[in-house]
């Protein structure tokens, strides 16, 4: 039975958005986040874009950066497009607050796929554009089957807290991606693909910065449940830290 004395983590998801169930533009987010996150014990609290991110900060106990269909601008990581990208660019500026503000105050911060690449790039690193183009003997990390299917392994090569796995161990994942995170001093690589795409970091000095590219919210692998349990188990001590500064 849970201890009503122990409040459930508070996690704000960015969501994406679009038209198509509607003429006017609408909020949309995959029901997945947010059940997994309450199945984690937290409550997910969607975002709405605009100037509003500091505030966000000062509520949630852990931030989840989604993924989505477009791509990160180019000139944020100081490279040039090698070819037409959908961009989006609305949703990265407000992402991009979000996660500078974050780091700042040590927030839990979860990216996924797009999101780990945005993580990445606003800590000074840069992508790879296109893994088949640009990767030797590169896998298909955007494949056909469906995110609910396992499509590749990845190797754990560093170790972390959130992952109760030796480093060498290989776990089966999805992969729905067409780019990739280069590597920088600015984060540690923790994952890799057989082909050498970097497939999870988490920034060092940081309770819990961690980007993985797959689709965890799918639930397909062990590994997936370690992530959020993970980002759950650091927004409580988060919550727990914060609400002994007020008693102060």
């Amino acid at each position: 039975m849970r201890n009503a004395s122990i409040p459930r983590p508070l996690i704000g998801i960015t969501p994406d958005v679009g038209t198509d169930l509607a003429a006017e533009a609408e909020y949309a987010i995959r029901r997945n986040y947010c059940d997994i996150i309450l199945a984690a014990g937290g409550v997910p609290i969607i975002l709405p874009y605009g100037n509003a991110a500091n505030d966000y900060l000062t509520l949630v106990d852990g931030l989840i950066i989604t993924g989505g269909l477009f791509d990160i601008d180019p000139a944020l990581y100081r490279q040039r497009p090698q070819k037409a990208l959908v961009t989006k660019a609305e949703r990265t500026k407000f992402e991009k607050m979000l996660i500078e503000g974050a780091l700042v105050l040590n927030l839990p911060t979860l990216g996924i796929c797009n999101g780990m690449q945005l993580l990445a790039v606003t800590l000074g690193g840069g992508l790879v554009q296109d893994i088949l183009h640009d990767v030797p003997g590169a896998l298909d990390h955007s494949p056909d089957s469906p995110a609910t299917k396992r499509h590749h392994a990845i190797q754990i090569t560093g170790a972390t807290d959130w992952i109760p796995a030796a480093a060498c161990s290989v776990f089966q994942v999805n992969s729905v991606h067409h780019q990739a995170v280069m590597p920088s001093p600015a984060y540690r690589t923790i994952a890799v693909a057989d082909d050498g795409v970097i497939e999870a970091i988490d920034v060092v000095g940081h309770d819990f910065a961690v980007g993985v590219q797959w689709h965890p919210e799918y639930a397909v692998s062990p590994l997936d449940h370690y992530v959020f349990e993970g980002l759950l188990a650091a927004a409580r001590r988060y919550n727990h830290a914060r609400s002994e500064l007020r008693c102060d």
